[in-house]
């Protein structure tokens, strides 16, 4: 077995022996071969035991704060199989009287019969059309009821919503029939939809010069008014934008992991961050999220989390809308505020104080705190979530109504953290980037909408 070279057996061993004799080398030999061992012990014994005890210490505190529920439902998703109702078990699914399930027949035989009418031939020939290849409807058809109700609903509801037409909060459908809009377009509509009429025409005009698709060279409106603005109302040092609100959410998880080196992100319990599979713990997406952090909301668990494992954790995700129902997600993409959401609306102090904990928490720790604000943006108040609730964020993603109409995704966050290079290493990117992102109708009708947000701040 080869001895260790001089210079390493002298750093190791030295000299030994009264006098400052020299030690024989062939003693050196084997005295520092047989000694290294104990002596890399002392060394790496105590830095490995503390490793060790920190990694265990690290896992234990985010077992405590870990949000369980879209974990146990993605691993029992491939276990459960389909069924469905016959017509009698779909009145008394919950186990009912037969009285009560009886008059649920007959409400359910007159809701059709009211549907049935509302339902002209050509919204009926449409909606044929539409269910045989649409699989976006064949999508939202089946995730909008519970699997066990679907095949009696189907049979007995042909429901077809094909409008052309809306007047005030009133949409009327290729027949000529006329219904209340409660969608509200999945929170797009925050002025009416005849004020984005406007935005859309007024936008028009504004860019049909140089045209809707010449990308790349940049529409002026964009130095004039929408860059400006949105620093302003952000308070935030760049933008970044997207052509939706999902994309406009993976910029900043992109950027933040990019820019501070790290590989995790942290979101709360109930919190929905867009359809992409790196913020899809639970059903819906298929690939494990070993890169987040699903931890409960106003927990101080998991402000002990954020605490420990700082060095670990790229960007801390909220979406303001969990104010309105802590720790769950909305009722459903329509409905936003069922009773329980309305009780939980009483405690906004309490959610507030717990956003200023958690952003004074992400502040210590050095961890960017991220406001996505693609669904609440401007409802809140007219500087969204940061301003409702007096909290700055480090990073805010904005989208859906700040379009003016159109789609569209925002990404606002102080230079360090938008920064998509590494200054000393040249082939370090994050590449962030979309073809149709800023075109000139999409940033004229966003101005349009600014302009129509300082007037309600006016006003």
């Amino acid at each position: 077995m080869p001895g260790l070279p001089m210079d390493a057996a002298e750093l190791l061993g030295g000299t030994f022996g009264g006098g400052g004799a020299a030690v024989p080398p062939e003693d050196l030999l084997v005295s520092s071969s047989s000694s290294f061992p104990w002596v890399s012990l002392l060394i790496l014994g105590p830095f490995l035991t503390y490793r060790v005890i920190r990694y265990a210490y690290r896992r234990y505190v985010t077992l405590l704060a870990m949000e369980w529920t879209p974990y146990a439902a993605r691993l029992t998703a491939p276990l459960l199989p389909s069924y469905s109702f016959d017509e009698e078990q779909y009145y008394c699914a919950d186990g009912v009287s037969e009285d009560i399930a009886e008059r649920r027949k007959r409400g359910v035989e007159i809701l059709k019969a009211r549907y049935e009418k509302m339902i002209g031939t050509e919204t009926e020939a449409l909606n044929d059309i539409l269910k045989s290849g649409l699989s976006d409807l064949r999508f939202t058809d089946t995730n909008r009821v519970p699997f066990q109700f679907q095949k009696v609903t189907r049979e007995k509801f042909r429901v077809a919503t094909i409008v052309k037409t809306s007047t005030g909060p009133e949409l009327a459908d290729v027949d000529g029939s006329k219904q209340i809009d409660v969608s509200g377009s999945y929170g797009v509509n925050v002025c009416g939809y005849d004020a984005y009429k406007g935005f859309i025409e007024r936008a028009w005009q504004k860019t049909k010069d140089l045209g809707p698709n010449v990308l790349g060279p940049i529409h002026p409106v964009m130095a004039e008014k929408v860059l400006p603005k949105l620093k302003a109302l952000s308070q935030k040092e760049e933008c970044s934008f997207h052509m939706s609100g999902t994309e406009a959410v993976m910029c900043a998880a992109r950027l933040c992991r990019f820019n501070t080196k790290r590989p995790l992100i942290v979101q709360f319990a109930g919190a929905y961050h867009g359809w992409w599979d790196g913020v899809q713990p639970g059903p819906g997406s298929e690939r494990a999220n070993s890169d987040v952090l699903y931890l409960k909301d106003m927990a101080e668990a998991s402000l002990q989390v954020i605490t420990v494992r700082s060095s670990e954790i790229a960007a801390v995700f909220v979406s303001p809308l969990q104010g309105l129902n802590p720790g769950k997600p909305p009722p459903s993409d329509l409905v936003l505020l069922d009773a329980k959401a309305r009780d939980t609306a009483k405690s906004r102090s309490a959610y507030k104080e717990w956003l200023h904990r958690l952003k004074t928490t992400c502040t210590k720790a050095g961890v960017p705190l991220v406001f996505d604000e693609v669904y609440t943006g401007f409802r809140m108040a007219p500087g969204g979530a940061q301003e409702y609730y007096d909290v700055q964020a480090d990073v805010v993603v904005y989208g859906k109504t700040l379009g003016g109409g159109i789609a569209c995704g925002v990404c606002c966050g102080p230079s360090h953290l938008m920064r998509r290079f590494d200054p000393t290493r040249p082939l370090r990117v994050a590449y962030v980037i979309g073809t149709f992102s800023a075109a000139p109708l999409t940033l004229a009708a966003m101005a349009e909408f600014l302009d129509w947000l300082d007037d309600a701040k006016k006003n």
